[in-house]
């Protein structure tokens, strides 16, 4: 399995946390529970930051990606070795 593949699938797992989080949110608001929605919403940041972070680390593997197929990926990392 390929980075991209495994980020997707970890960003597809997110979000389905973030949808039943949401969910669980809309019962305990109708019920006055706000004691549990003060964790709900702590566990929604949460998500919400991981999905954050995961998306930026699709976006630098979708570069490599780009970079390694069009054959520059290679020349830059000779280049950073010819200098050390």
């Amino acid at each position: 399995m390929d980075a991209l593949t495994n980020l997707n699938n970890q960003i597809e797992r997110e979000i389905l946390c973030i949808d039943d989080l949401t969910e669980e949110i809309k019962m305990h608001a109708r019920k006055g529970q706000t004691d549990i929605l003060k964790q709900l919403e702590r566990d929604l940041h949460n998500s919400l930051q991981q999905l954050e972070k995961l998306h930026e680390k699709k976006g630098f593997w979708a570069t490599v990606a780009t970079l390694n197929k069009n054959g520059k990926l290679q020349k830059a990392v000779n280049e950073v070795v010819e200098m050390a």
